[in-house]
């Protein structure tokens, strides 16, 4: 009884359930990946946009600051105020005053015109020993402190940031000349450089409040586990929680941008519970898509189901009927698909196991009349032995010995085509076979022709060959190289081995082939007259030798035309042949 554990059928079902599960799993798979990497350079893009115009709205700013601190340094006026005020106070105090108040009006003038009252509280322009100063305030100096230029220079941070040779920053400070510390800044501090000389006339000093920084990144929206970082200079790193800068280390893969004018850095953490709860939603369409998929793969397995069991268990049933022996023909299994091809095939089949049964039975029947005609016809070679041989002793007495000769050879040579069912014989016995032809040919040729063997070691000639293989090499050498010469000619038979090689060199003295004409001998173009042999030509015998012993084995021509030609035999010493 046939199991249905292992049908083809199941096996399909099984597949395509198979294939859409794991489809829909790659889908799922991909779709997940494709999604989280999406959402998160898109929460990264968005990012580092709005990073972008935080720090640019921060920049520009700073900008502006440093500009205005640039053209202080490179100012004429301020460079000469700063150069001879000291010689002014020596000379004359009311001239000394005068050239204080004009500098001061042409500094306030520009703090004014260029708007960055808005940006920094105080400019304070003084000598390099805090002796002689200038400022401009934003607003009013009630918490101003007296000698202010000293009190920045006794500012930690003085010598640091006025010796450095660009700007340089340290983050968020409190102010030196506000009798509070709530008051943070970011202190700007430079050296003015005499135009003569590379000593400095004087320092300039600015502080942007950070609370106009912290205005700008309150505009920044942040969610619950984001963070939100800026960086002045290497170390001075502050993460803003909402209202104040608090002096942190960065952990995370952060988003940065460094500002181009000044140099500090914006760095965003992006909030990991945001993208989770994006992800939630992309996991659900995703969820949708996967059952989406395994449905179809469901679907397509229940059409499968119904598209092939059916057919496939008609056709099973019918493989049956006809195992039992019934080879009518079925109309009912060749449908207009390829299910139905396969049911008209197992027709047609069925049709020709028939046909080919019935041919069986005519065919043993002729056999037997045949088998029949051959055991009668078996008189007909005995009848002509018997009349061979009474030819040779009616020769022998009447003393015709050719004729007695051939009639030997002949009756020889008949026995051995009749009995040629052997592939294989040995060299020994193949050479009494050539011999009988031999016979015959010298006496038909009246003797013109000779035939002698040259053997190196007579062990070589129990070595196997096959049967009538020498002949049609000897009937060559007469009919197609001595006989056109038209004059004696002499046939060596030359055996020999070489390694694990046996070698027959057939060479006669006759007129020689061309390439050509070699070339078509070993192809079968050329043939032999006589209609036996005919069947067994050289490039039968060729192909016989590689076909039992291999094809390394066979026959090779030399020949130099109108000197001689050799045809060699090549046989294996060790011999195990392929076919006997």
């Amino acid at each position: 009884m046939r199991t249905k554990k292992h049908t083809l059928r199941n096996k399909i079902i099984l597949w395509a359930l198979g294939f859409a599960l794991i489809l829909a799993l790659a889908v799922a798979a991909t779709s997940f990946s494709l999604s989280l990497q999406y959402l998160k350079k898109n929460q990264q893009q968005a990012a580092m946009t709005n990073i972008q115009l935080l720090g640019n709205e921060i920049d520009d700013e700073v900008r502006i600051a440093m500009t205005f601190t640039n053209w202080i340094r490179l100012d004429g006026t301020l460079g000469n105020y700063l150069q001879h005020i000291d010689e002014f106070y020596e000379m004359n105090a009311q001239s000394a005053r005068k050239l204080s108040l004009s500098t001061w009006n042409h500094l306030n003038n520009e703090y004014n015109i260029v708007g960055i009252r808005d940006i920094v509280n105080r400019i304070l322009i003084s000598t390099p020993d805090g002796g002689q100063y200038l400022q401009a305030l934003s607003g009013g100096d009630a918490q101003t402190v007296v000698d202010i230029s000293h009190k920045v220079m006794a500012a930690p941070y003085f010598d640091e940031l006025i010796e450095s040779p660009g700007y340089k920053w340290i983050g968020p400070t409190p102010n030196p000349l506000m009798r509070t510390s709530n008051d943070l800044v970011i202190p700007i501090l430079r050296g003015i450089p005499s135009p003569s000389s590379s000593k400095n006339i004087g320092w300039v000093y600015m502080d942007i409040p950070v609370s106009r920084i912290i205005s700008k990144m309150e505009t920044f929206y942040l969610e619950e586990d984001a963070a939100l970082f800026i960086t002045f200079s290497p170390g001075y790193t502050y993460k803003f929680d909402g209202k104040n800068l608090i002096k942190t280390n960065m952990e995370g893969q952060v988003i940065s941008y460094m500002l181009p004018n000044s140099g500090w850095t914006i760095s965003y953490l992006p909030s990991a519970a945001a993208l989770k709860s994006r992800m939630k939603f992309y996991g659900l369409l995703i969820f949708m898509i996967f059952i989406v998929i395994l449905l179809a793969g469901v679907l397509l397995t229940i059409l499968l189901h119904r598209s092939i069991t059916k057919p496939v268990s008609r056709i099973i049933d019918r493989l049956d009927i006809i195992g039992a022996g019934d080879f009518s023909r079925d109309e009912k299994i060749e449908w207009d698909n390829e299910l139905g091809d396969i049911g008209s095939g197992i027709n047609n089949l069925a049709g020709n196991v028939s046909a080919l049964m019935e041919k069986r039975i005519l065919d043993e029947k002729a056999k037997q009349d045949l088998e029949y005609r051959m055991l009668q016809s078996q008189i007909n070679p005995h009848f002509l032995y018997n009349t061979l041989n009474t030819i040779k002793w009616m020769a022998t007495i009447q003393g015709s010995d050719g004729i007695a000769d051939m009639s030997t050879a002949l009756s020889r040579l008949m026995k051995n085509i009749a009995k040629s069912t052997e592939n294989l014989i040995t060299i020994r016995e193949e050479f009494a076979l050539v011999d009988d032809y031999f016979t015959i040919m010298k006496y038909r040729y009246g003797g013109t022709i000779t035939m002698e063997y040259e053997t190196e070691d007579e062990s070589l000639l129990d070595k196997k060959i096959n049967r009538f293989s020498l002949q049609p090499i000897v009937e060559n050498a007469i009919f197609h190289g001595i006989e056109p010469k038209g004059s004696t000619g002499n046939i060596v038979v030359h055996t020999y081995r070489q390694n694990d090689y046996i070698y027959i060199d057939v060479t006669d003295n006759g007129v020689g082939m061309t390439p050509e004409a070699i070339e078509a001998v070993l192809n079968g173009d050329s043939s032999t007259t006589t209609e036996f042999f005919k069947q067994i030509g050289i490039c039968n015998v060729n192909q016989r030798i590689k076909y039992t012993f291999g094809e390394e084995y066979g026959i090779e021509i030399t020949s130099v035309p109108g000197e001689y030609t050799t045809m060699r035999f090549v046989l294996p010493y060790e011999q195990e042949p392929k076919e006997q």
